[in-house]
């Protein structure tokens, strides 16, 4: 019998598009107006780097001018989330399709979003993306997504799973938990970006990938069963009788 199965799910980029919250959020507060591309790759270096001062310096924002606006900033984004957000195309239908695929299927919700650490505020924006109930068995919000796995969950449950994700930090962490990555090209990063050889285009593709992978377990399983060998035992027959 198979245990639960966990799919761990990526937030922004390939769930919701949060590209627009923070151009609005950073022209609304410091005034400066990121293309779409400089957003992507901004999120790229934070999932890793997180906003230090290195990117500050990248991406030309004045630290001085952030730290006495950073309140002000916090503030916008949290606004404009609820204001803007939105599911990408046919991701909560497809979601409901995945959890009817097989009732040891956990969906679960990783994020580095920092807005989504806050239970009612999360409650608040899952309630906005999916209306009175969500699909998903557990959120996990917090700065480092592999801790959040590992904490939550114990190693013969991870090593069933799955990671679905858009950036190449998705794809390390998979790594480091040693499971597949599937990695969507709809969001924040293209195939050549994605290393891993689990490459999604379509929100159908992830569907029929989820199903192959339940599948696989399956014949894992199978294979387990069939290496049992029993040890042959001589028996006495002095010592027992059959009744007939």
């Amino acid at each position: 019998m198979i245990e639960d199965i966990p799919l761990f799910f990526d937030f922004g980029g390939t769930l919701v598009d949060t590209l627009e919250v923070t151009r609005k959020a950073f022209k609304q507060t410091l005034g400066t107006d990121y293309t779409p591309d400089q957003i992507k790759q901004m999120y790229k270096d934070a999932s890793q780097k997180r906003m230090s001062m290195s990117l500050l310096t990248k991406y030309k924002v004045n630290p001085i001018k952030l730290a006495i606006k950073q309140k002000q900033l916090k503030v916008a984004q949290q606004e404009i989330f609820l204001d803007t957000i939105k599911l990408n195309d046919n991701v909560k239908e497809t979601l409901n399709k995945i959890k009817a695929i097989n009732p040891n299927l956990k969906l679960i919700l990783v994020t580095q979003n920092p807005m989504m650490e806050d239970e009612d505020y999360s409650k608040e924006a899952m309630k906005k993306l999916f209306g009175k109930k969500h699909p998903f068995d557990q959120i996990l919000a917090g700065e480092d997504k592999f801790n959040l796995i590992v904490h939550n969950f114990d190693p013969d449950v991870i090593a069933k799973g799955v990671f679905i994700g858009d950036l190449p930090n998705d794809v390390y962490i998979a790594e480091m938990l040693k499971i597949p990555c599937f990695g969507v090209t709809w969001g924040y990063s293209d195939e050549n970006e994605l290393k891993t050889p689990f490459i999604v285009d379509t929100i159908e593709e992830l569907f029929e990938m989820v199903k192959d992978h339940i599948e696989d377990l399956k014949e894992e399983k199978d294979e387990e069963i069939e290496e049992i060998e029993f040890e042959d035992i001589e028996l006495d027959s002095d010592n027992f009788e059959l009744i007939d």
